[in-house]
């Protein structure tokens, strides 16, 4: 701070230095050496302590300092260490706030004695601004320091030397913080990892903006971190070239291990840990178009054979557990660079390389020897078999699309050859499937245009020889096949869920005209496991007959053995509600379905309907002569009337009277006849086997 007078021990004018003192903007006064007391105060020093301009002529300087600053302030005047240099001191104002100011001392002339000029800085706005610069400084060292990212300052020109480096930062790389600052990257990383980072150094420098880099380091502890760093030179002042290199790096390991898992999880059945669908689909597209004469490729595509048997019978843990060993099993015989996936459900689809042309036909032998060994299900020895449709490329298509088509078509082909077998596709399959096609467009017709009818086939008792009722057969009179026989198309119905609205139609039908019959016969009509585990059955069969007025005890519906490898809890209550109703329920081809004979005692049937494989041959074959005789007991025990299907011999009608049957049917008592027909033999004819006994 400059001093008002430049000439020392001189006297200034008395008039100038007074105006020139009074205007001056800084806090100024005069004071005697020797009694310390104020000789003249300016206007800036009186408003800056607060003291009246009539107190000033009896204070001294000491007045305006704290009590321990009094001494200081002696022995400086004493000594004049005060005087031509700038000091710090610690003043009081009339409140008796303390603060700091900046004093320079000047010895002059005032009024012919010696005296001493004192001018005075408050420090106080300049202490504020530099305690608000240090807390910024200090807020700002303690956001860095406690952020949660890596930052760091490289000075460029000092060889990379780190100037400032974080606690993250330390804790990233495995280091201490206060270790790192001061040194460089070759004092402190190995030499791959040294020219890495030198090399992000100089594209970070070469480049307008920040750089992304992510790389994975070795750490001093041995652990492998994959690291992600933003980098970049920051701006110097003009006409500078920059020198200071700022970083940002983020411990991405664990977010990168998580990407990996949920990838991993996005391409991968989480049953059984095979590739899923999504990936299949990638992988068929890629290797089809990759697919050549000299590398070919083979498309496989499995389904469990009656996987729904096991689901359904052992519980859904069981079917688990089967899809896993077969997942296993496949994983077994594949080889590097072959695909298996789990489509969902059952479906497995396999991809093969082809070094030799044979080996889709050996993969597919060796699977079903492989699947045909027991599976352990908790302790219960299950078998299973599977139906695979083999497609090849680029012999059979050039297209992932058109390629799993024929896939699905050899399979298809495979379940209807008997299913436990492959097949490869053919053009033949094709063409198959385009009729099956539109023959599930005209049998969506087919209810529309009342094109279906009902055929009668006639059910004799064998105690009187009369007729008990009437099966009624299903037929499609097509506009151009004529008529269809259910064979060829009840399947395909099943298949598409259409037999809902058929057998719906079926069962009213039935009972329309039944209900014009005599009282005594009954009317039987088929229901197949897809009817059965609709929802909307019973509400059908109590319509039809409110709507007919047929009585119930004349309705007889048959099911198969294969209803009960349904939800039992469903099918059990079903059966008895209907029952309840007064409805006969029989079982359809007892025999050739079910395994066990439980669910006899499950359920009071009506009436047992033996299968015509087991009354072929009954003349010569004395097997089949021996079941027929053990149903015959069976339905003596549980009280239900017993009947065989497929008489066509005068023998076999012989030895199943013999036998005790109750009832029979076939064709030599009478083939299935349009309603007209069944009406004419219930009114006026009678059926071929009471003719022969009459």
């Amino acid at each position: 701070m400059a001093p008002l007078t430049t000439t020392e021990h001189t006297e200034a004018p008395n008039e100038d230095f007074r105006a020139l003192f009074a205007m001056h903007p800084s806090p100024m006064w005069v004071y005697d050496p020797l009694s310390l007391r104020f000789l003249i105060v300016n206007e800036a020093a009186a408003a800056l302590y607060g003291y009246r301009a009539d107190e000033y002529p009896g204070m001294t300087v000491l007045d305006i300092r704290p009590e321990h600053e009094r001494m200081r302030m002696v022995d400086a005047v004493n000594s004049r260490t005060d005087v031509e240099k700038a000091e710090r001191w610690i003043h009081r104002k009339a409140s008796g706030e303390t603060f700091e100011v900046l004093t320079y001392g000047r010895e002059v002339r005032f009024e012919g004695r010696s005296a001493i000029l004192a001018v005075v800085q408050d420090r106080t706005e300049v202490n504020a601004i530099r305690r608000q610069i240090s807390d910024t400084r200090s807020l700002l060292d303690s956001i860095v320091d406690n952020l949660p990212v890596g930052v760091f300052v490289k000075d460029m020109e000092a060889d990379g030397l780190y100037i400032l480096f974080n606690e993250a930062c330390g804790d990233i790389v495995g280091m201490k913080a206060q270790d790192i600052a001061g040194r460089t990257d070759r004092a402190l990383f190995a030499g791959g990892q040294t020219d890495a980072f030198r090399e992000q150094d100089r594209l970070a420098f070469e480049a307008d903006a920040a750089i992304s880099f992510e790389e994975t380091m070795l750490r001093p502890d041995g652990a492998q971190r994959i690291l992600r760093t933003v980098k970049r030179a920051l701006p110097a002042p003009e006409g500078h070239a920059p020198r200071y290199l700022l970083g940002i790096s983020q411990d991405v390991t664990e977010e990168r291990a998580v990407e990996a898992k949920l990838a991993h999880l996005a391409m991968h059945d989480s049953l059984t840990g095979l590739s899923n669908r999504a990936a299949f689909s990638r992988h068929i597209s890629e290797r089809t178009a990759e697919a050549t004469a000299e590398s070919p490729i083979a498309l496989l595509y499995i389904d469990v054979d009656h996987f729904k048997h096991i689901n359904d019978s052992k519980g859904h843990a069981a079917g688990d557990a089967l899809l896993c060993q077969v997942s296993q099993r496949l994983m077994q015989l594949a080889e590097e660079g072959d695909l298996v996936a789990r489509l969902g459900g059952d479906e497995f689809a396999v991809v093969l390389q082809l070094d030799e042309p044979e080996r889709a036909g050996r993969f597919a032998e060796r699977l079903l020897q492989a699947l045909g060994r027991a599976f352990d299900l908790d302790g219960t020895r299950e078998h299973v078999t599977c139906s695979i449709g083999i497609a090849l490329a680029p012999d059979h298509a050039v297209d992932a699309d058109v390629l799993m088509r024929h896939a699905d078509l050899a399979l298809y082909a495979a379940k209807e050859s008997g299913r436990s077998t492959y097949r490869f596709y053919e053009a033949e399959m094709r063409l198959v499937a385009e009729r099956r096609h539109v023959m599930t467009a005209e049998l969506r017709a087919a209810l529309d245009k009342r094109q279906f009818e009902l055929h009668y086939q006639p059910i004799v008792q064998l105690d009187d020889d009369g007729i008990a009722g009437f099966e009624a057969l299903i037929r499609w009179r097509h506009p151009k096949r004529g008529l269809v026989a259910p064979m060829e198309f009840i399947p395909l119905a099943e298949e598409t869920g259409l037999i809902v609205p058929i057998g719906d139609w079926v069962i009213r039908e039935a009972c329309r005209a039944a209900a014009a019959w005599p009282a005594h016969l009954r009317i039987a009509v088929n229901l197949s496991v897809s009817q059965f585990r609709h929802a909307s059955l019973l509400s059908t069969v109590v319509a039809a007959l409110d709507e007919t007025g047929l009585n119930a005890n004349r309705l007889e519906i048959e099911i198969t053995e294969s209803v009960f490898l349904t939800d039992v809890d469903q099918s059990l209550p079903l059966l008895r509600t209907l029952k309840a109703l007064g409805i006969r329920i029989a079982i359809d081809d007892f025999g050739t379905g079910y395994s066990s004979l439980s669910y006899l005692r499950s359920f009071p049937f009506d009436k047992i309907k033996l299968d015509r494989s087991f009354v072929s041959g009954i003349e010569t074959d004395a097997g089949n002569l021996a079941i027929v005789r053990a149903v015959v007991g069976i339905g003596s025990g549980f009280n239900a009337t017993t009947l065989a299907e497929g008489i066509e011999t005068e023998e076999q009608l012989q030895k199943l009277r013999a036998e005790g049957f109750s009832e029979v049917q076939g064709y030599l008592l009478g083939r299935p006849m349009p309603q007209e027909e069944a009406e004419a033999l219930i009114y006026g004819g009678v059926p071929k086997v009471a003719s022969s006994h009459k």
